[in-house]
């Protein structure tokens, strides 16, 4: 695909510093995922819900931001002509970037389920094939977004070349899309917060849903090297945009939390203050081993449960887990994600992607 032209190319409009504060974003949100789930562990009554800490109360909102920030990235790749050589290489360079640190992350959760008894071949295989079944997400619970990570990445190459040659009829589509889908999930009571089916059915609206969050980012990009109308407009008002990024992730809807990862992919682009602390050294880091923590923080918080259960407090098991997930996360980053990365780059023939989890 032919770089956007009208207003200069991707690759000469998306610096490495700017590459740098989305990576740094997807960090704080992972990081978010963890604080989610330690406080569900310390806090099992809900109590969250009924505080100004309600984003912390589900971790869904930051994955609908996952979402979105993968169509962004996966988008301006596409576009920036470094990703020419092939829809073949293309899928087998987005295989090599995410499945090894999956897999390892699912056998540390086999390990751990054997160890208490329990032994589900079933479900393993379901969790090897990212089918998206329950049995298979259950061995790894955040792995269930990774299903629709590896599906949605593998049709992006379609989602960009509709975009970038009909992007009004794209637009529509996507639009119908949404619609339809969100029509479909009352009709047939899906639920609001859909995560993998054993219903085909369910499972091909599920990813719809997802598709739309993809979409949506890709727009974004294609706004942001070509239009800018959502980036002018947001970055006129970058405070305001700001608190209602944070407000309507803590709604816990699906459909606001994609309008808040809007805002906050803009303002980190755009708005000068915010990429000033997401170019911290910490968040910098966090943004590095930001794969590797959401793949494995919930193993090991149920491994300090089920080892540390009776043995310590609750609240002393919590404290414990956040800088032991980030050790592990750095650890599983540097001998399995790194290596992953260098394979999709032998695959490509280029620099691999830097962005994680998704990139």
């Amino acid at each position: 695909m032919a770089p956007i032209g009208s207003a200069g190319s991707v690759a000469e409009r998306h610096e490495p510093a700017r590459y740098h504060v989305l990576d740094a974003l997807r960090g704080v949100a992972a990081f978010g995922v963890l604080v989610t789930h330690c406080l569900q562990m310390a806090l099992p009554d809900g109590t969250l819900n009924h505080t100004p800490l309600r984003v912390l109360a589900n971790g869904r909102s930051f994955v609908i931001f996952f979402f979105v920030l993968s169509g962004t990235v996966l988008a301006t790749a596409l576009w920036s002509g470094r990703q020419r050589d092939g829809y073949a290489r293309y899928a087998a360079r987005r295989f090599a970037r995410l499945y090894p640190p999956y897999l390892v992350a699912g056998l540390g959760g086999m390990l751990l389920a054997a160890g208490t008894g329990i032994v589900d071949p079933a479900g393993w295989l379901h969790y090897l094939a990212f089918t998206g079944h329950p049995a298979g997400t259950s061995i790894n619970p955040p792995s269930w977004s990774l299903v629709y990570e590896i599906r949605l990445s593998l049709v992006m190459p379609l989602i960009c070349f509709v975009i970038l040659r009909r992007p009004r009829a794209a637009f529509w589509a996507m639009a119908v899309l949404f619609l339809g889908t969100e029509a479909a999930f009352v009709a047939l009571r899906i639920g609001q917060f859909p995560y993998g089916s054993a219903d085909p059915v369910a499972a091909a609206l599920t990813t719809a849903r997802f598709a739309v969050c993809f979409g949506v980012g890709a727009f974004l990009a294609w706004d942001w090297h070509g239009r800018r109308t959502v980036f002018t407009a947001v970055a006129r008002y970058p405070l305001a945009s700001f608190v209602a990024a944070l407000v309507l992730m803590s709604v816990l809807l699906d459909q606001l939390s994609l309008i808040a990862a809007i805002l906050l992919i803009v303002l980190a682009l755009e708005w000068p203050v915010m990429r000033r602390v997401l170019m911290l050294p910490v968040l910098l880091w966090l943004g590095r081993i930001s794969y590797s923590l959401y793949l494995t923080h919930v193993v090991l918080l149920e491994g300090l449960k089920t080892g540390l259960s009776g043995l310590l407090p609750v609240p002393v098991i919590v404290a414990l887990a956040i800088p032991t997930a980030l050790l592990l996360a750095e650890g599983l980053y540097e001998f399995v994600e790194k290596p992953s990365i260098a394979w999709a780059r032998r695959i490509s023939g280029r620099p691999a992607e830097t962005l994680a989890p998704s990139a």
